[in-house]
Formats: C-alpha cells, sequence, structure tokens
C-alpha cells in the first residue's frame, strides 16, 4: 500500500504553517524561532514501521528491485516547468523533535575523514505494489542522519508517499554499513501534489540498524558531503555519481560522468532545471553534483533526477537555489 498524502499525514489547516522551527540563523550560536514554510511537507514514519522497512529489505529482495521511473514525457506543447506556488499544505509535525540546524558557514563542510562515495548508497522503497531503487547520498546535518535523494525516490505517485523508504550506503549487492530506514521525510509539496520537476529533491532522516550502538548516527559510520545552494551557471562543469543499471554497469557500484552543465531545453525564463551530459537513465535519480572545482570534492551542488524522452544524451535535475534550502534547513532542524 502507498503511504497516501491525505489527512492522517497532510493537515490543510492554517494552525499546522504556524507551526515554528528552532533553527540557527547564522553562523553565530544565535538561535531563531522561524516558521515552518507552508508549503514544505514532512511525513513522519513511526520507528516501529521503520524498524519493519529495513527487516524487510532481503539481500535476494535488493536485488530484484527495479530502477525508479526515470524519464518523463517532454512538456505538452513545449510548456515549461512551472514554479508556481501550489496551494499551501503542511504535514504532521507532532511526532518530529526539533534539533537546531547547522550554522549556514558549516553547512559547506563535509564530515572530515571520508571520501565522497564513502557516504554514497542506494535508496529503496515500494511502490505501486513493485519494489524500486534510486540513488541517495548523505548531507551534513546536525543529528548526523540526513540522507538526500530525488522527489520522485520518496513520492513516485502523485498525492502520495512511498512505503518501506531505507538507505542502504556503499551498496555492493549487500549493505557492509546496513539497512537505515527512513523515520521523516521532508519534501516541496509542488513536487507531491503537482510533479514540478523544479522541486524534485527530497530529503529523509534515517534511525540506525537495530543492534548499533548507543548513538550511532549515519555520519559516524559513513560521513557526509556539504551542501550549497547556489544553483548552477550554463557551462560549469559538474560530476554527478550514482549507482546506474545500465550502460554496462549492474547497479552495485558508484559509476561518475562529468561535462559541463546545460540549460533546460525549454528555457525556461527561471532556468529552474539544468543538465548533464548522460545517457545512463536506470537507478540514477537523486545522482549527486559536486562542481569539479570544488577542493575537496565533496560539496553536493545538486542532482540528477529525470531525463526527457526527446534528449537521449542529457538528463537534468532542479537547481539547489533558496527554495530547496529552506527544505534542507526544515530537514536538517527536524
Amino acid at each position: 500500500m502507498m503511504a497516501p498524502a491525505t489527512c492522517s499525514t497532510l493537515l490543510g489547516s492554517a494552525a499546522c504553517a504556524a507551526l515554528a522551527l528552532t533553527l540557527l540563523g547564522s553562523a553565530g550560536a544565535a538561535t531563531a524561532a522561524t516558521a515552518r514554510p507552508a508549503d514544505i511537507l514532512q511525513h513522519v514514519i513511526p520507528s516501529s514501521s521503520a524498524s519493519a522497512a529495513a527487516t524487510g529489505w532481503t539481500t535476494a529482495r535488493m536485488h530484484a528491485a527495479v530502477p525508479s521511473a526515470f524519464v518523463d514525457d517532454d512538456p505538452v506543447d513545449g510548456d515549461p516547468p512551472t514554479t508556481d506556488e501550489d496551494v499551501p499544505a503542511a504535514l504532521d509535525t507532532s511526532a518530529v523533535s526539533a534539533d537546531a540546524a547547522l550554522p549556514s558557514a558549516a553547512e559547506t563542510i563535509p564530515v572530515p575523514g571520508f571520501s565522497a562515495n564513502d557516504h554514497l548508497g542506494v535508496v529503496f522503497f515500494r511502490s505501486g505494489g513493485v519494489d524500486q531503487r534510486s540513488t541517495g547520498n548523505v548531507v551534513v546535518s546536525a543529528s548526523g542522519d540526513l540522507v538526500t535523494t530525488s522527489g520522485r525516490s520518496v513520492s513516485a505517485l502523485k498525492g502520495a508517499f512511498v512505503t518501506d523508504l531505507v538507505f542502504v550506503p556503499q551498496y555492493d549487492g549487500t549493505a557492509p554499513k546496513g539497512i537505515w530506514p527512513a523515520t521523516v521525510v521532508t519534501v516541496k509539496s509542488q513536487w507531491v501534489t503537482d510533479r514540478a520537476v523544479d522541486f524534485d529533491t527530497a530529503f529523509f532522516r534515517v534511525q540506525a540498524p537495530a543492534g548499533s550502538a548507543a548513538g550511532t548516527t549515519l555520519s559516524s559510520v559513513v560521513g557526509a558531503s556539504g551542501v550549497r545552494f547556489a544553483g548552477q551557471q550554463d557551462d560549469e562543469d559538474y560530476r554527478s555519481t550514482g549507482y546506474a543499471l545500465d550502460g554496462g554497469h549492474d547497479g552495485t557500484k558508484p559509476v561518475s560522468v562529468e561535462s559541463s552543465v546545460e540549460p533546460n531545453p525549454w528555457m525556461n525564463k527561471d532556468y529552474a532545471i539544468e543538465g548533464i551530459e548522460t545517457e545512463l537513465r536506470a537507478g540514477i535519480s537523486g545522482s549527486p553534483w559536486v562542481n569539479t572545482d570544488d577542493d575537496s570534492g565533496d560539496v553536493q551542488r545538486g542532482m540528477t533526477t529525470f531525463a526527457y524522452k526527446r534528449f537521449t544524451h542529457a538528463a537534468f535535475g532542479p537547481q539547489w537555489t533558496g527554495a530547496l534550502h529552506a527544505v534542507f534547513q526544515v530537514a536538517a532542524a527536524s
């Protein structure tokens, strides 16, 4: 069964929009109560359900999972994706505890002692009765348990969330670092309700595998990338890395492609999405983008999420700018 985005998880009341988060407003120690934006949704997964999801993903089941949907129809009449605001909706956050968010200056600093591929992995989920997979990456957070992937990996069908959502870091056909089930999913409502590709990014928190030592966090085990929400400029060079299942790859190791980024082929005025040259299609939704000029090689600045039917040489993803930065901040503080 899909997890429907109904009143059991979606609260349309103005009261939900007034919920406040404690966020660090600067690189200093001061905190400020900031209202949660009404168009950012949070889907809370009970710990018991999360534990059951982790137990259910056997090695055989992971092997049998199919790539998530990746190739979208071309926009009708060439219309670009919209960035119009959706009707605001908010989720029941009563089960979500608020940690302090990272200071903005710290967001760009990866967890030291790890390579970029150490915290890359496969996202497994179930949607429409089908076990599916995509790519995910651990990113910095105060809690140390935050994963980012494409919006379609947490909401594969319009108006609903996936079930059995887990992250397997360093996937190699097995789970060498354990299976980490999702507990809180954070995503823009425009993706869940409207499938607006400019918002096709999500973040989810995870809980440690059963039997882990007290205090174990995902980033303490595999590290985490820094993040930067400055968008991309045409002709900048980026590297995208994911668990491809086509092009001669079997989905058990990370595969990287590098190219300059391309403008959205529909030439929408806000340049809400950018493309990277690749013919890969299977398993790479959620693959992080890193600028090749980044000295650390480990600051995520976007991701591959989808492709258009017409453009077989490129894949696309949303610009990581202010709107998605807000999603990250809510997720990191939840």
